[in-house]
């Protein structure tokens, strides 16, 4: 069985998304974050223009941290989601929407799929706090 990279523990359970070695808790993503990995990879540019989100009101204030995104990606009903091919479909859509706040607010309307993804997304991120989701 691998190993962490960080403690080097056997029972790993993640990877870090800049060098992809494999890791076992919060508290050895953290100290792998803090230091420089040297295999993070320099941003290739996109040959996609892709349509600016400063347009859309996201600031550093919107964004979510590394943090949460490692623990999205390792939510189990968060990834059995994302390999729907019907919600993939429905996630271009969204992204491909002139107005994606509406196309966002009628998806959750219409679709219970998606509220629930929505749902365990926001609990993967500890967006709810404990005991006060509904």
């Amino acid at each position: 069985m691998a190993k962490c990279f960080v403690c080097g523990v056997e029972q790993v359970k993640y990877r870090f998304p800049c060098c992809r070695e494999r890791y076992c808790s919060l508290p050895c993503y953290r100290a792998h974050a803090a230091g420089q990995c040297p295999a993070r990879p320099e941003p290739e540019p996109s040959h996609r223009a892709k349509r600016s989100r400063q347009d859309e009101g996201d600031n550093e204030d919107n964004l979510i941290s590394e943090v949460r995104l490692c623990a999205l990606r390792g939510h189990t009903a968060v990834r059995q989601a994302l390999r729907s091919e019907a919600f993939q479909d429905a996630l271009l859509a969204l992204d491909a929407a002139h107005d994606r706040r509406q196309a966002l607010e009628d998806l959750l309307e219409r679709d219970k799929f998606f509220v629930k993804f929505f749902e365990n997304a926001m609990e993967a991120i500890d967006f709810f706090p404990k005991g006060s989701k509904e």
